[in-house]
């Protein structure tokens, strides 16, 4: 069987060399031209069934980021990002370990990586509908906790990572000139995995936990101003509906534009 990790880092691979490769080939010129630099912050949250479980459990991710966005022909953007991600999975229990765990901890902080390209296609009237691409990847940092209440000393690491891609179409109203409004739907893929390892006394275990590719469907509201020559402000908000309940996303950003 192949290894998750090689198939995460190639998934990975793949979903950034598609939104490139996308890009490139629509791009009418081949000089890219920077138009923007700035920082963004989101947060997101996500319902899962791991792996083996039957419950569901939700994964919440607080994002803060660099941001770059270089421009192509045809008004073709990619924004680039990289900064910080604090991830949380609630109620996640490990029962193959020598003591079961339940994950009760403090946000896992990790690296976090991603690549957007939103692409015009057609306009019409006041109104202008694009293709939109996205992957994001969180590369967590290892953590560890103690283990208490037994007689000998033990303690459990726990290691996450996630990667979500997205695709799909926007609508933008262009009537009001500096303040652009959208409508965007998007189909969302996401993979993770959570390592835990346990040690206590001469017992030791190891047990991950797997969302091998989980799909769901967003609806979002967003909105970019200009309030100055040079400065712009990005706001999305939206709801990702799943059985039995609703999940959701919010993010703001601010660009320096060139």
């Amino acid at each position: 069987m192949r290894d998750p990790r090689s198939r995460m880092r190639g998934s990975l691979g793949l979903g950034a060399g598609i939104l490139i490769l996308a890009a490139g080939l629509a791009a009418a010129e081949p000089k890219i031209k920077p138009l923007a630099v700035g920082l963004s912050y989101e947060n997101l949250s996500r319902t899962v069934v791991w792996k083996g479980d039957p419950d569901s459990s939700r994964i919440k991710a607080n994002l803060v980021s660099a941001r770059a966005d270089l421009g192509f022909g045809k008004g073709i953007v990619l924004s680039l990002n990289a900064g910080l991600a604090l991830s949380d999975f609630e109620d996640l229990t490990f029962d193959d370990l020598p003591i079961s765990l339940q994950y009760g901890g403090s946000a896992l902080k990790g690296l976090l990586v991603g690549a957007e390209v939103v692409a015009p296609l057609h306009r019409f009237s006041d109104f202008e509908l694009s293709g939109t691409g996205r992957i994001l990847a969180a590369f967590g940092m290892s953590k560890t906790w103690p283990l208490e209440g037994f007689a000998v000393e033990g303690e459990a690491e726990g290691t996450s990572n996630w990667m979500e891609a997205a695709v799909g179409p926007r609508i933008s109203y262009l009537f009001f000139g500096r303040f652009v409004p959208y409508i965007e739907i998007s189909a969302r893929w996401l993979r993770a995995s959570f390592k835990m390892t346990e040690t206590l006394d001469d017992l030791t275990g190891g047990q991950t936990k797997r969302v091998s590719g989980d799909l769901s469907f967003s609806a979002a509201l967003g909105a970019s101003a200009r309030v100055s020559d040079r400065i712009a402000v990005e706001a999305k908000a939206g709801i990702l509906p799943f059985a039995g309940g609703v999940d959701s996303l919010v993010s703001v950003g601010i660009l320096y534009k060139f």
